[in-house]
C-alpha cells in the first residue's frame, strides 16, 4: 500500500536565484533520505515547484512502511574479541553493545583475512508516517541556500522567515514542530489579493485552490504565462518582446502570479543608444524591451507586477514614473559623455590601477598594443587599425554610461569611438574584442577584434600567473579559465595558426619579467592553456585518453593540437590500434629512458628484425614530412603499415640478447619506432580497455 505526500513550506518572499537551486536541492536530497529510511516510491515521480513565498515538495504514491532490514556486520577479529578462555573481551563487548545485539548472538565469519566477530541485524521495517514525523523538521533545515537567516527569538536560519507547513501524507497532518511553528493541513494564498488560509486535502485539492488563490505553483507554467502574455501586449504596438531568457527565469519566480502591464516612455530618449535604454530597463526594473520587425526599439516596455490591481493604470503609471527617471539618468550620463572624444579618455587611465602589482589600465592598454600589432602581423589583420583599436579599448571604462552599467563596456566604446570620428573597423574591434564573453556568445567578426581580444586576454593571464593570481580548485576570481578558452576559441573560429610559446613569451617581455620568472610563466602559461584545450576537445567527445596522449606532445599551436587529437581519435577505430599500441607500450617498457642508438644493418641476425627495420626504413622520411606537412592521419596510417612486422619481431626475436651489441642494436631499432609515434602523440598515455575490440 502506499499513500500520498505533500509538503508546503511557507516564507517571507525568498530571493528568485535562491530558488531554482532550493527545488533542485529538495528533489535531490529527499530521494537520499527516501534511500536512507528504506521507504519506496510505490508509483508517480518525486515533484518540486516554488513561488517566492512557498516551496512545495510532493511524491504521488510513498510507502506506507520502510522496508525490513537485515545484514551482517563484521566486527574485530576473533582474536581480539575473545580471549583464550573464550570469553568476550572489551572490544566485543562494545561491538555488541554498537549494533544492538546481545554478546552471546555474536557469530564468527570466516574471510580472507581470517576469522572475524560478526553481527546478524534484523529490523522490521516501521511506518512512514511515524518516520516522516521524525525526519521533516531535519529535512527542510537542510535544504541549502546562498545566505540564510535568524528571524525574531527562533534558533533556527531558513531563507526567510517560516510563516506556514503544510505536510500531509496520505490526507492527514504529519505532526511535528519547527522553530514554533506547528505543520498543519492549510496554505495560504497570494500575500495581498488571497491573504487567508484554506484547506487542503491532497495534492489535487492544493493545486486546485492555487488559481482561486492567486498563485501559481509551477515555476514553468508561469515563465510560459509571461512569454505568451507579454508577446500579446506587445503585438498590440505592432512590435515584439526582444528575447531575454535570462529575464523570464528570473521574474518568474519575483511573482507567484504574473499580471503583465504594457507601460510608454518618451520617444526622445530613443536618441540614446538602445542598449543603454534596454540595459536600463533590465538591471533597474526588470522590464521588458519591445522592438520592431527590424530591432529598433520601441518607446514601449512590460513589466510583470504580482497584483491584479483595481485599477492597473495606477500600476501603469507608476511604472512610467520610474522609469522616466531611470532614463533620464542615462540619457544624461549619455549627453556628458559625448562631450569629449574617446581618445581624450585615455590619458585618466594613468590613473586607474588594474592590478597593484601590474600597475595602471594605461601601462596595459600599452602591453596590449605591442601585442596587437605582433598578432596582426602574423594573422594577416591591419596593424595600424589594430593598434589604434588597443589603444582605445579601454577609454570607454572613464564615462559615465558604463560606470553606471559596466557591462556595456565595449558597447559604449564602439558608440563613442564611432561618435568621435574614429573608423568603423576601429569602433568595431573595440567592442569584439571583449567577444566572446562567455560560452556560446558571440565571436569577433573581424580580424582586428580578433588580435586585441587575444591580446588583451594573454596580458592579463601571463600577468596573474607573474603575480601569482594563479586558478586554484573552483576559485578563478580573475577568470582566466574563461579568457584561455576566449583565446581558443577565437583561433578555431577563424582558422589561424599561432604559436602559443611566441604569444605568451611577447606578453611577459611587455611585462618585463626575469629570464627566470619568465621561463617559469611561460611554461605554466602554455601547460594552463593545455588543460583548457584538453577540456575543450573532452567536451566535445573526444576520449580523454587520446586527447591527452596528443597534447603532450611538441604543444604549441591550438590549431595543430586539435588536428592531432582527431587523427589519433580517428586511428583509433582501425583494426591496426589496439595490437600496435601494445606493442609500442611493450616497446616503451622495454627501452630504458634517454637510451639513443643508431641501428647497425649488420648486426640484424634474424628475419624478423630485418623485415621490421626495413619497413622502418621505408616509411621513416614518409612519416617525417607527413608530419612536418600536419597530415597527421596519413603519418598514422603508415605507422600502422608496421603491425605485422612490429608482432612478428616480438613473437620470434629476443631483444636482451647475451650479446651486448645486438642487444644495443635491438633496443635502437625498437627506439627508432616509438620515436616516429612519439612525434604525434604519447602512446603511453593511452588506455586500452574493453572497449577497443576492433
Amino acid at each position: 500500500m502506499s499513500k500520498e505526500f505533500l509538503l508546503e513550506i511557507g516564507t517571507e518572499e525568498i530571493p528568485s536565484r535562491f530558488i531554482n537551486p532550493a527545488l533542485e536541492k529538495m528533489k535531490e536530497l529527499f530521494a537520499a533520505l527516501l534511500a536512507g529510511g528504506r521507504v519506496m516510491i510505490d508509483g508517480g515521480v518525486l515533484q518540486a515547484y516554488g513561488t517566492p513565498r512557498r516551496l512545495i515538495l510532493a511524491v504521488p504514491q510513498l510507502a506506507e512502511k520502510q522496508q525490513d532490514l537485515s545484514k551482517e556486520v563484521v566486527g574485530p577479529p576473533k582474536k581480539i574479541a575473545f580471549d583464550a578462555e573464550g570469553k568476550p573481551t572489551k572490544a566485543a563487548l562494545v561491538f555488541a553493545e554498537k549494533n544492538g545485539v546481545p554478546v552471546e548472538k555474536l557469530t564468527i565469519k570466516q574471510t580472507d583475512k581470517g576469522e572475524y566477530v560478526a553481527a546478524r541485524i534484523d529490523e522490521v521495517g516501521g511506518d512512514t508516517a511515524e518516520w516522516l514525523r521524525q525526519v521533516m523538521p531535519g529535512f527542510i533545515l537542510s535544504i541549502p541556500f546562498p545566505k540564510t537567516m535568524r528571524w525574531m527569538d527562533k534558533d533556527i536560519r531558513f531563507a526567510r522567515p517560516i510563516h506556514w507547513i503544510l505536510a500531509l501524507y496520505g490526507g492527514a497532518v504529519i505532526p511535528f514542530e519547527l522553530g514554533g511553528i506547528k505543520s498543519g493541513n492549510f496554505s495560504r494564498g497570494h500575500r495581498f489579493m488571497s491573504p487567508g488560509a484554506f484547506l487542503v486535502k491532497d495534492l489535487k485539492s492544493y493545486q486546485a485552490q492555487a488559481e482561486p488563490n492567486f498563485f501559481v505553483i509551477d515555476p514553468q507554467v508561469r515563465k510560459q504565462r509571461i512569454v505568451k502574455q507579454t508577446a500579446e501586449l506587445a503585438l498590440a504596438k505592432n512590435g515584439m518582446v526582444l528575447e531575454d531568457q535570462g529575464l523570464v527565469d528570473e521574474v518568474s519566480n519575483l511573482v507567484e502570479y504574473p499580471v503583465p502591464v504594457m507601460g510608454s516612455f518618451n520617444k526622445e530618449f530613443l536618441r540614446v543608444p538602445k542598449e543603454v535604454l534596454i540595459t536600463a530597463m533590465r538591471e533597474h526594473q526588470r522590464y521588458f524591451s519591445v522592438v520592431d520587425q527590424q530591432g529598433n526599439l520601441l518607446p514601449h516596455f512590460i513589466t510583470i507586477s504580482n497584483t491584479r490591481a483595481e485599477d492597473m493604470d495606477v500600476v501603469r503609471a507608476g511604472n512610467e514614473r520610474v522609469l522616466t527617471a531611470r532614463l533620464s539618468d542615462a540619457a544624461y550620463f549619455f549627453d556628458h559623455d559625448v562631450k569629449a572624444p574617446l581618445a581624450d579618455r585615455v590619458e585618466g587611465l594613468k590613473k586607474v590601477t588594474y592590478q597593484e602589482k601590474l600597475g595602471t589600465i594605461h601601462d596595459k592598454l600599452e602591453r596590449v598594443k605591442k601585442l596587437s600589432i605582433s598578432l596582426a602581423a602574423v594573422l594577416g589583420a591591419d596593424a595600424k587599425v589594430a593598434e589604434r583599436a588597443a589603444q582605445l579599448c579601454k577609454a570607454d571604462l572613464l564615462t559615465g554610461i558604463v560606470g553606471e552599467f559596466p557591462k556595456l563596456q565595449g558597447v559604449m566604446g564602439r558608440h563613442y569611438a564611432l561618435l568621435s570620428g574614429e573608423g568603423p573597423a576601429v569602433a568595431d574591434a573595440i567592442l569584439e574584442h571583449y567577444q566572446p564573453r562567455f560560452a556560446g556568445d558571440t565571436l569577433p567578426a573581424s580580424l582586428v577584434g580578433a588580435c586585441v581580444g587575444i591580446a588583451d586576454r594573454i596580458d592579463t593571464i601571463t600577468g596573474c600567473f607573474a603575480v601569482g593570481l594563479v586558478p586554484s580548485g573552483s576559485e578563478d576570481p580573475y577568470g582566466l579559465r574563461r579568457q584561455s578558452v576566449a583565446i581558443l576559441s577565437v583561433l578555431f573560429d577563424r582558422n589561424k595558426r599561432l604559436s602559443l610559446s611566441v604569444l605568451i613569451a611577447g606578453a611577459c617581455a611587455g611585462l618585463g619579467l626575469k629570464k627566470d620568472n619568465a621561463l617559469r610563466v611561460q611554461s605554466e602559461t602554455l601547460d594552463f592553456m593545455r588543460q583548457r584545450l584538453a577540456g575543450m576537445l573532452v567536451s566535445e567527445g573526444l576520449r580523454s585518453d587520446v586527447v591527452d596522449a596528443a597534447l603532450s606532445v611538441n604543444f604549441d599551436d591550438p590549431l595543430i593540437a586539435k588536428e592531432k587529437v582527431r587523427a589519433l581519435d580517428l586511428w583509433r577505430t582501425s583494426e591496426d590500434y589496439r595490437p600496435l599500441v601494445t606493442a609500442l607500450k611493450r616497446a616503451g617498457n622495454i627501452v630504458p629512458k634517454g637510451f639513443s642508438g643508431v641501428v647497425n644493418e649488420g648486426l640484424l641476425k634474424q628475419d624478423e628484425e630485418k623485415n621490421l627495420y626495413a619497413s622502418f626504413a621505408q616509411i621513416k622520411d614518409r612519416v617525417a614530412e607527413k608530419t612536418a606537412t600536419l597530415d597527421f592521419r596519413g603519418a598514422l596510417a603508415d605507422i600502422a603499415s608496421l603491425r605485422k612486422p612490429v608482432d612478428a619481431f616480438f613473437d620470434k626475436v629476443m631483444v636482451m640478447d647475451k650479446d651486448a651489441s645486438v642487444k644495443e642494436n635491438r633496443l635502437a631499432l625498437l627506439a627508432g619506432i616509438t620515436g616516429l609515434f612519439s612525434r604525434i602523440a604519447d602512446f603511453s598515455r593511452l588506455v586500452l580497455s574493453s572497449e577497443e575490440t576492433t
